[in-house]
Protein backbone atom coordinates (compact mmCIF):
# COMPACT_ATOMS: atom_id res chain seq x y z
CA UNK A 1 0.00 0.00 0.00
CA UNK A 2 1.25 3.51 -0.83
CA UNK A 3 2.06 5.99 1.93
CA UNK A 4 -0.94 8.20 1.07
CA UNK A 5 -3.24 5.15 1.30
CA UNK A 6 -1.78 4.33 4.72
CA UNK A 7 -2.42 7.89 5.90
CA UNK A 8 -6.05 7.74 4.79
CA UNK A 9 -6.46 4.39 6.51
CA UNK A 10 -4.97 5.85 9.69
CA UNK A 11 -7.35 8.83 9.54
CA UNK A 12 -10.33 6.47 9.18
CA UNK A 13 -9.27 4.35 12.12
CA UNK A 14 -8.66 7.36 14.37
CA UNK A 15 -12.11 8.90 13.82
CA UNK A 16 -13.75 5.50 14.14
CA UNK A 17 -12.18 4.70 17.50
CA UNK A 18 -14.38 4.77 20.60
CA UNK A 19 -14.03 6.97 22.53
CA UNK A 20 -12.12 9.37 20.26
CA UNK A 21 -10.20 11.98 22.22
CA UNK A 22 -8.87 15.33 21.01
CA UNK A 23 -5.46 13.93 20.14
CA UNK A 24 -7.03 11.20 18.02
CA UNK A 25 -9.42 13.57 16.26
CA UNK A 26 -6.69 16.10 15.57
CA UNK A 27 -4.33 13.42 14.29
CA UNK A 28 -7.14 12.09 12.05
CA UNK A 29 -7.69 15.52 10.48
CA UNK A 30 -3.98 16.04 9.99
CA UNK A 31 -3.61 12.55 8.50
CA UNK A 32 -6.53 13.16 6.13
CA UNK A 33 -4.84 16.32 4.83
CA UNK A 34 -1.48 14.63 4.47
CA UNK A 35 -3.09 11.69 2.67
CA UNK A 36 -4.32 14.05 -0.06
CA UNK A 37 -1.07 16.07 0.02
CA UNK A 38 1.01 12.95 -0.58
CA UNK A 39 -1.43 11.52 -3.13
CA UNK A 40 -1.00 14.64 -5.25
CA UNK A 41 2.77 14.65 -4.86
CA UNK A 42 2.95 10.96 -5.73
CA UNK A 43 0.83 11.51 -8.83
CA UNK A 44 2.91 14.49 -9.95
CA UNK A 45 6.28 12.85 -9.38
CA UNK A 46 5.20 9.62 -11.07
CA UNK A 47 5.42 11.54 -14.34
CA UNK A 48 9.13 12.11 -13.77
CA UNK A 49 11.10 9.60 -15.86
CA UNK A 50 14.06 9.33 -13.48
CA UNK A 51 12.60 7.10 -10.75
CA UNK A 52 15.54 7.65 -8.39
CA UNK A 53 15.02 11.42 -8.49
CA UNK A 54 11.31 11.30 -7.65
CA UNK A 55 11.81 11.55 -3.88
CA UNK A 56 13.99 14.63 -4.30
CA UNK A 57 11.43 16.16 -6.65
CA UNK A 58 8.73 15.49 -4.07
CA UNK A 59 10.59 17.73 -1.64
CA UNK A 60 10.06 20.67 -4.03
CA UNK A 61 6.35 20.80 -3.22
CA UNK A 62 5.30 23.61 -0.90
CA UNK A 63 2.05 23.74 1.07
CA UNK A 64 1.41 27.38 0.17
CA UNK A 65 2.06 26.90 -3.54
CA UNK A 66 -0.20 23.85 -3.54
CA UNK A 67 -2.94 25.80 -1.79
CA UNK A 68 -2.68 28.69 -4.26
CA UNK A 69 -2.84 26.30 -7.23
CA UNK A 70 -5.83 24.55 -5.70
CA UNK A 71 -7.64 27.84 -5.13
CA UNK A 72 -6.96 28.88 -8.75
CA UNK A 73 -8.54 25.76 -10.26
CA UNK A 74 -11.76 26.38 -8.38
CA UNK A 75 -12.15 29.75 -10.12
CA UNK A 76 -13.25 29.52 -13.74
CA UNK A 77 -11.90 33.06 -14.21
CA UNK A 78 -8.36 32.03 -13.28
CA UNK A 79 -8.19 28.52 -14.75
CA UNK A 80 -9.60 28.13 -18.27
CA UNK A 81 -11.84 25.14 -18.91
CA UNK A 82 -12.94 25.86 -22.47
CA UNK A 83 -13.69 22.64 -24.31
CA UNK A 84 -12.91 20.38 -21.34
CA UNK A 85 -14.99 17.42 -20.16
CA UNK A 86 -17.44 18.89 -17.59
CA UNK A 87 -17.12 15.79 -15.36
CA UNK A 88 -13.33 16.14 -15.25
CA UNK A 89 -13.67 19.86 -14.51
CA UNK A 90 -16.14 19.18 -11.69
CA UNK A 91 -13.89 16.48 -10.24
CA UNK A 92 -10.79 18.66 -10.47
CA UNK A 93 -12.60 21.54 -8.78
CA UNK A 94 -13.65 19.17 -6.01
CA UNK A 95 -10.02 18.10 -5.54
CA UNK A 96 -8.84 21.72 -5.42
CA UNK A 97 -11.60 22.88 -3.07
CA UNK A 98 -11.06 19.90 -0.82
CA UNK A 99 -7.29 20.40 -0.69
CA UNK A 100 -7.52 23.92 0.69
CA UNK A 101 -10.41 23.00 3.02
CA UNK A 102 -8.36 20.12 4.41
CA UNK A 103 -5.34 22.36 4.79
CA UNK A 104 -7.41 24.79 6.86
CA UNK A 105 -8.67 21.90 8.95
CA UNK A 106 -5.13 20.68 9.50
CA UNK A 107 -4.05 24.14 10.65
CA UNK A 108 -6.91 24.17 13.16
CA UNK A 109 -6.14 20.63 14.32
CA UNK A 110 -2.41 21.18 14.66
CA UNK A 111 -2.29 24.74 16.01
CA UNK A 112 -5.59 25.78 17.64
CA UNK A 113 -5.61 24.50 21.19
CA UNK A 114 -8.13 27.04 22.46
CA UNK A 115 -11.14 25.31 20.89
CA UNK A 116 -11.97 21.63 20.80
CA UNK A 117 -12.23 19.87 17.47
CA UNK A 118 -15.71 18.40 17.09
CA UNK A 119 -15.93 14.71 16.26
CA UNK A 120 -18.38 15.51 13.43
CA UNK A 121 -15.87 17.96 11.90
CA UNK A 122 -13.14 15.32 12.00
CA UNK A 123 -15.50 12.79 10.39
CA UNK A 124 -16.34 15.32 7.65
CA UNK A 125 -12.70 16.02 6.89
CA UNK A 126 -11.81 12.35 6.62
CA UNK A 127 -14.83 11.90 4.32
CA UNK A 128 -13.59 14.78 2.14
CA UNK A 129 -10.21 13.09 1.78
CA UNK A 130 -11.96 9.83 0.88
CA UNK A 131 -13.89 11.70 -1.81
CA UNK A 132 -10.64 12.93 -3.39
CA UNK A 133 -9.30 9.37 -3.44
CA UNK A 134 -12.56 8.17 -5.04
CA UNK A 135 -12.58 10.90 -7.71
CA UNK A 136 -8.90 10.81 -8.57
CA UNK A 137 -8.77 7.69 -10.80
CA UNK A 138 -11.47 9.08 -13.11
CA UNK A 139 -9.71 12.43 -13.69
CA UNK A 140 -6.02 11.68 -13.21
CA UNK A 141 -5.06 11.23 -16.87
CA UNK A 142 -6.88 14.27 -18.25
CA UNK A 143 -4.56 16.99 -19.53
CA UNK A 144 -6.07 19.65 -17.28
CA UNK A 145 -5.42 17.40 -14.30
CA UNK A 146 -1.82 16.94 -15.40
CA UNK A 147 -1.55 20.74 -15.78
CA UNK A 148 -2.89 21.08 -12.22
CA UNK A 149 -0.24 18.65 -10.94
CA UNK A 150 2.49 20.79 -12.52
CA UNK A 151 0.95 23.94 -11.04
CA UNK A 152 1.29 22.41 -7.57
CA UNK A 153 5.04 22.99 -7.54
CA UNK A 154 5.47 25.91 -9.91
CA UNK A 155 4.89 29.32 -8.39
CA UNK A 156 3.01 31.72 -10.63
CA UNK A 157 4.73 34.96 -11.49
Amino acid sequence: MAYHDDLLSLARSLVGAEPANQAMLRRAVSSAYYAVFHLLISEATSNWANVKARAALGRAFDHGTMRAASERIVSSKLFPYVGEDPQVVAGLRTVGRTFFRLQGGRHFADYNFVSDLAWSDAIDQVAWAEEVFAIWPSISRAQITQDYLVSLFVKTR
